[in-house]
Parts: structure tokens; sequence; C-alpha cells
């Protein structure tokens, strides 16, 4: 069976945590087209805002993360709602919505309970109750869902793409890298085989499992191969906006900025980041990594003056003065870790 065409809205969190929420009612892939090109008319250069929540940890949400899961709850309540016998079924539909709008994870894993005893065989039920214990940070329920649902849907090349990629982030949630690293391989392969060019945001994520695993050279291809696709992606727009994928090529153009500086390329990686800022003067984690780039080169003027625009950010640079979120959560490589912290010991 060939890989659904249809691309899920997804929230760019290539910084750190790979897989963004799935709409777990319409069936989606993890693959794209492999003729994909730039929208017609497109400027590939041109400026836009960045998002300020620079830095979605894995398991938490963002506003486009939390959107995406209710725009398609909300599409499966209209397109479905006539094909259930029981209003019951609505109901525990909207309820799920309003929680999860909310973040009230335990409200939204109690309606997908009901649910689910409503429906045991609904695929979308068990998918949507690993999303969210996801993002309630409860990694054992959520991986138990994705076991059973990854079972579901053997033989079925769409779904399995879908389901891959979001055990892997749980997997990622509990430092199990390598597993993690394994689901995302499958689901690269699962693309290939089906005659689609891969998803970009699963070659960014299994990027970061690279780095995490400490196989930088592994990771700069990945984030590489990722930012390219994002930059000539098509077919995405919703209306007349592309910023997501603009997002998503920033994002991964970051990772292999750092990943070229874990190398030893730090020219080429103070380069890169110029580049970034002049595309997303919002993105404080870019301004603080010139920062620590600039100060190791001795060119202390341009660290302060970074570091103080980053600081001006609507993020804020706070997240920035805390190594362990910088080493733990961000997963800046350790070669940039090590320059930051020097940069911090003399302010």
């Amino acid at each position: 069976r060939r890989v659904n065409q249809t691309r899920i809205h997804d929230v760019p969190r290539a910084m750190r945590a790979s897989y963004s929420v799935t709409p777990i009612i319409a069936s989606s892939s993890r693959c794209v087209r492999a003729d994909a090109r730039p929208e017609r008319g497109q400027n590939q250069t041109r400026r836009f805002k960045a998002p300020t929540d620079d830095v979605p940890s894995t398991s938490g949400t963002t506003t486009t993360r939390r959107s995406a899961v209710i725009g398609a709850f909300c599409c499966s309540l209209r397109a479905n709602s006539r094909a259930f016998a029981s209003e019951s079924i609505d109901e525990l539909q909207r309820a799920l919505v309003e929680a999860y709008d909310v973040q009230d994870f335990s409200r939204a894993l109690d309606a997908l309970d009901a649910l689910r005893r409503a429906e045991p065989n609904e695929l979308r039920w068990i998918e949507a109750k690993a999303t969210v214990s996801v993002d309630a940070k409860q990694f054992d329920d959520a991986l138990k869902a994705y076991d059973e649902a990854v079972a579901m849907c053997e033989g079925d090349a769409s779904a399995s793409a879908r389901v891959l990629a979001g055990r892997a982030l749980a997997l990622e949630g509990v430092y199990r890298f390598r597993d993690a690293l394994r689901d995302y391989d499958e689901v690269l392969r699962l693309c290939e085989v089906s005659g689609f060019a891969p998803d970009p945001y699963v070659l960014n994520s299994r990027g970061n499992v690279h780095g995490s695993l400490g196989n930088w050279d592994k990771a700069k291809g990945d984030y590489e191969s990722a930012a390219n696709l994002f930059q000539g992606a098509r077919g995405f727009k919703v209306g007349a906006s592309t910023t997501q994928r603009l997002d998503g090529a920033i994002y991964a153009f970051s990772n292999l900025a750092l990943a070229e500086a874990q190398l030893g390329n730090e020219d080429k990686a103070l380069k890169q980041l110029e580049s970034l800022v002049r595309r997303a003067p919002n993105s404080a984690d870019v301004r603080a990594a010139c920062a620590a780039l600039y100060y190791s080169a001795a060119r202390f003027e341009d660290a302060e003056d970074a570091w103080e625009r980053a600081c001006s950010r609507e993020s804020g640079c706070a997240k920035y003065r805390d190594i362990d979120y910088v080493t733990r959560i961000r997963r800046w490589p350790p070669v940039m870790v090590a320059k930051l912290e020097k940069f911090l010991a003399v302010r």
C-alpha cells in the first residue's frame, strides 16, 4: 500500500523534540512527495518572524501543537458525527477537545478512556491516548498505547509511519535513544520503499537522536537533508502562508550550525548562525549560540551584543543561563555547551 500523501499540520519541533502531535483522526503519513519543490513564486530567503517559543520540551505542548490536535478532532467531529449511533460519542469528543485545548491532560485522558470503552477497536483513540500521555509526561502509558497502535497498523505503511514516529518521540522522553533511532529508521525506510521523499521533521528528529548518541557526523547529515527539504517543500500552504515550512528550515539549519561547531567547523557554524539571525531575528536560541561562538573567538563586544539581543527577545534568554536546560532539554552539543558556560562565567 502506498503511503498516504496527506501532510499533517506539524509544529516545527526541530530544535529538540522531533515529532509533533498526529492528527489522530485523519490518516496521514510521515513522508512527502518525492517530487516536492518550492511553492511557485515563493521567496525562499525571505525574512519572517520565527516562533518565540524557541524550544518546546520533548513532552510539552505548544499552541501550534494543541491547535493541530484540536483541529483534527474537530474535523473528525464534523465528518463523523452522523456515523455514530450514540450521541455520547460526540459529547466525549467535545470534552476531549475542550480538555486538550486548556492542557487539562487528566480530563482529556478520562475522555479517551471512555471513548475506548465505547469503541475499543478504534486506532485513533489508542493513538490519541499515546499522544496525550506524552504531553502529560506519562511516558510509560504512552509507550504501552503506542505498542498497541503499532501492532494494529501492521500492513498499513501510512499508519505505521505515523505511529512509529510518535512512539519514537515517547522513547526520546525516557532517553531510550537507540530504540527511538530504530523507529525513526523504520519510518524513513517506509517512505523509501513506498516511493516517497522522507519527512524533514523525521530527518531532523533522527538527527537529534544521533546527536544524543554522540554521532555528530550522522546528525549533521540528517539536519542538512531536513533543512534542504524544508527549504524546497511545496504543497503545504495554508491560505497564503508558508511560514510553517520556513520555520522548520530555520530550526533544522540551526541544528546544522550547532553540529558544525561540534565537529570543529566553528567559522562555518558562525556564518550559518549569522545568516539565521537575519532570517529569524526573534530566535533567542540562535542569538545565544552566536554569543557563545563570538566569545570563543575573542569577539567580546559582539558576544555581549548578541546576548543582550537574545535577552530582549520575547522568549528571553533565561533558559540559556541554565546549563542543565541547554544540555539535557535543548540538547546543544558538548562543545557549544562548554563555550556558553565560559561566556556566562564572566558575566
